[in-house]
């Protein structure tokens, strides 16, 4: 189970609130911090949009919840593929387009995308 402790730190969820206001704006897509991978889709949202406020806020966040809490619940695949800079498989790259227009990776933590429920991606 991930760590969630530093929700109880009102900076920490300034940061969360300022990335969710920023993702929204860009990708219409309003993520929940009560989403159990909440810093993991974040993540996922940083490295894809590469907007200098989020990074900024994403940047602030980690440092309150830790940067080992993150990399802690990442799938050992992907931090593994991040470390080395490992973006050449396959699975890693592959979208898919939901009814919504919106693409969202085929597959995330090992699981395969299902479909979209209330704006935020499924996977199964």
């Amino acid at each position: 189970m991930a760590d969630k402790s530093w929700m109880l730190n009102p900076k920490a969820i300034r940061h969360a609130k300022e990335c969710i206001h920023i993702i929204k704006e860009n990708e219409g897509l309003r993520l929940k911090l009560s989403q159990p991978d909440f810093l993991q889709v974040l993540h996922e949202y940083v490295d894809k949009l590469n907007i200098r406020e989020l990074n900024q806020a994403y940047s602030e966040l980690i440092a309150m919840a830790g940067v080992g809490n993150l990399i802690h619940n990442m799938p050992a695949k992907a931090v593994v593929a991040q470390a080395i800079g490992d973006n050449s498989s396959p699975r890693h790259h592959e979208m898919i387009e939901a009814a919504n227009g919106q693409s969202y990776p085929k597959y995330r933590n090992g699981l395969r995308f299902k479909g979209v429920d209330r704006g935020l991606p499924s996977y199964g």
